[in-house]
């Protein structure tokens, strides 16, 4: 019951997560640069508070310091091809990709490297869980006028989502549940780093002027980030108690349906009758992955 409980509220504050973005991107001006913004300061917040909670304790072994360099890498190549592709294509295809990713990359690895073997009912639940996706995606799912360059980047999404994900499990699972907070504060704030060190050869302006913002977008962009930095920390501890394909099913069939929820009654957006059946359907899975 304690396990359940940790992972509905991993799965709620990472929905949170996705919400005060949406609202830290709507109050910013257009012509502002979010993504940049968003990426040094998310990467920053998290690697910060973690180390201060830690009490500055930080003594990564070979093993985490591998794990969390390269997955600070992954983020930001996730981070960059999310922004990408956004601008050259379907949104929902884009999504459908990126959440196909975080499930069957994972799960392919699990079964061969890992050791992880999944019940009839759990391969029935994950595929379930993708057909869901599907249907509350199914509006606006077009690969016409795409840019070129579209489905590479979807590709790469597809991929990086899937790494960060094992590469969490990895960790984990080689440390035996030991230096969590050393791997956060090397992807989370490596990432951070990484970002800023781009933008400053790219164009330093949006270093300075980017960060001035109002004080609802502050408040927007701390929720979000605080709601990831305590998500993070949660599915770095649940992934010792659930197995890793379960875990990253749940997590992305629940905030991908509490989204939807919030578009519904926050945003005043019209479910269609599709993407009901996906809300039935990713409920269902997840209670059968709850057995």
């Amino acid at each position: 019951m304690t396990t359940a409980l940790l992972v509905a509220v991993m799965v709620v504050l990472y929905s949170f997560q996705s919400l005060f973005l949406k609202l830290f991107s709507s109050s910013r001006s257009a012509g502002e640069d979010t993504s940049t913004v968003f990426s040094i300061s998310y990467g920053a917040f998290a690697g910060i508070a973690t180390l201060l909670v830690s009490g500055f304790h930080f003594a990564p072994s070979p093993v985490t310091w591998a794990c969390g360099l390269i997955n600070a890498v992954v983020l930001l190549l996730y981070n960059l091809a999310m922004i990408k592709a956004s601008k050259g294509g379907s949104y929902s295809f884009q999504m459908i990709m990126c959440l196909f990713g975080g499930i069957t990359v994972p799960m392919v690895y699990n079964a061969l490297f890992m050791g992880e073997r999944l019940s009839a009912l759990q391969f029935a639940a994950i595929g379930l869980m993708l057909v869901s996706f599907v249907l509350m995606n199914l509006r606006g799912l077009s690969l016409r006028g795409s840019s070129k360059s579209f489905l590479p980047w979807c590709v790469l999404i597809f991929v990086t989502n899937g790494l960060y994900s094992i590469l969490l499990n990895t960790q984990q699972a080689k440390m035996a549940g030991a230096q969590r907070n050393e791997m956060i504060v090397l992807t989370f704030l490596g990432m951070s780093i990484l970002s800023a060190v781009i933008q400053l050869v790219r164009d330093k302006s949006v270093l300075t002027g980017g960060f001035r913002m109002s004080r609802k977008s502050l408040i927007y962009l701390l929720a979000c980030c605080l709601s990831a930095t305590i998500a993070c920390h949660l599915v770095l501890y649940v992934l010792t108690l659930v197995d890793a394909t379960v875990l990253f099913t749940i997590d992305n069939g629940g905030v991908l349906v509490l989204s939807v929820l919030y578009s519904c009654f926050l945003f005043h957006e019209k479910l269609t009758p599709v993407q009901i059946a996906g809300i039935v359907l990713a409920t269902g899975s997840i209670v059968m992955l709850s057995f």
